[in-house]
């Protein structure tokens, strides 16, 4: 764990990757973490604790906080309390209903077979030996896992023995935070009390985009901005622009082509089925440069395929006058409404996309429309405002 001062603040940190695991139930409930946060907590003794996420932690913070009597916030971005995959989305890329322990068992196989130092070996030979090769081995494994020592019974209990510890988080949590409603809405669903469940939508750092100004353009420029992961539905992206024949219109991505695990194949994907050659890889990029990026587009496409909840990349782009075109999925909707300040496509589904692309490609006018439909986004001092009264809220029904 490193210690160092940045901005007026006090910075704890700890690089726990999945490296360091060696069975499923440290995904969730990681003793080694336990002890370090512990010690953090007795000593700076805070007043209240505000959560922001728990991947790569332990959910058993949870519980070390309660011990010592100190009001818990916590503010949910996915599902991964209730999924361990964080966006109720399968393997093949389809919406999952969470209907039982058994279909979670069958998506979660690679955790669920975690050995004593399986991990450290696979990320290893993920640095020496060809994706191919790496998958080769890793399905070698996992069949090899479902017939020596994990069979459907144990997996399902993994599982159920995961909800059970999450539950009791539940209860020990004074208040969660659901940026969307859409997102309150799930866990309600998945028996999180309603009363203990706020909505509040997340505030934007509008001084990035105070001097902010459009680069000019003949060309209609389309975005992507974000994480290169199947889930974000790049691939839809290309296939629907690969359509688009007008000269005019191009395509710019911004993201860094990774190799995300269980995903290798991806990056290489997408340069294959890429045939307009107005369409632009732009790489990588330092949030600090987000106004510059979206100085240099018109549109941005937001295609996730998974149930978002409020994603900062719209808001962000409502804060630049720029309009989206966006999955009817998820939060999503909540952001975007249709043909006011953005355009909304069914997920998954590159012929609607092509009609919504084509539609401004033919009538470039549409998005100055768009554009004096979009309402600025929530500020950032408005959203601490709002955090802030919940602190005072919970304490002093701390001291009542």
């Amino acid at each position: 764990m490193k210690q160092y001062p940045l901005n007026c603040l006090e910075i704890f940190s700890i690089n726990n990757t999945c490296r360091s695991y060696d069975n499923f139930e440290d995904t969730y409930n990681n003793r080694r973490i336990d002890e370090r946060f512990a010690r953090v907590l007795d000593s700076i003794k805070p007043d209240i604790v505000h959560v922001q996420h728990l991947l790569f932690l332990s959910t058993s913070l949870i519980r070390l906080i309660k011990q010592r009597n100190i009001p818990i916030v916590f503010t949910l971005h996915d599902y991964w309390l209730l999924c361990p995959q964080g966006q109720f989305l399968k393997d093949n890329l389809t919406i999952c209903n969470a209907s039982s322990s058994s279909e979670c068992a069958k998506c979660m196989i690679s955790q669920l077979s975690i050995k004593k130092g399986i991990l450290s070996a696979y990320y290893k030979l993920r640095a020496r030996i060809p994706s191919s090769a790496l998958q080769l081995l890793k399905k070698t494994y996992l069949n090899y896992a479902q017939k020596s020592f994990l069979s459907e019974e144990e997996a399902i209990n993994k599982i159920r023995r995961r909800k059970d510890f999450i539950t009791q988080l539940f209860k020990d949590v004074n208040l969660f935070v659901a940026p969307s409603r859409f997102l309150r809405s799930k866990f309600i669903e998945h028996r999180m009390p309603p009363d203990k469940i706020i909505f509040i939508r997340n505030g934007i750092d509008a001084g990035q985009f105070k001097h902010f100004e459009r680069k000019k353009s003949d060309n209609i420029r389309f975005g992507f901005i974000g994480t290169i992961h199947p889930s974000k539905g790049l691939h839809i992206l290309i296939e629907a622009f690969n359509r688009i024949k007008n000269e005019n219109a191009e395509l710019k991505i911004y993201g860094e082509l990774l190799p995300y695990s269980g995903f290798e194949y991806y990056p290489r994907l997408l340069r294959k089925i890429c045939r307009n050659k107005n369409t632009y890889f732009m790489g990588g990029f330092e949030n600090s440069r987000v106004a510059e990026i979206f100085s240099e587009i018109d549109v941005l496409v937001f295609l996730s395929i998974w149930q978002e909840n409020s994603p900062l990349t719209v808001q962000e782009a409502f804060s630049t006058n720029t309009p989206v075109i966006g999955s009817r999925i998820g939060g999503v909707p909540e952001l975007i409404e249709d043909k006011k300040n953005g355009l909304l496509v069914e997920p998954g589904e590159p012929d609607d996309l092509y009609d919504k692309i084509k539609s401004i490609v033919n009538n470039p006018g549409l998005i100055e429309s768009l554009r004096r439909g979009i309402d600025l986004p929530k500020s950032m001092e408005e959203n601490r405002q709002e955090v802030e009264g919940l602190y005072k809220d919970l304490l002093k029904n701390k001291s009542d």
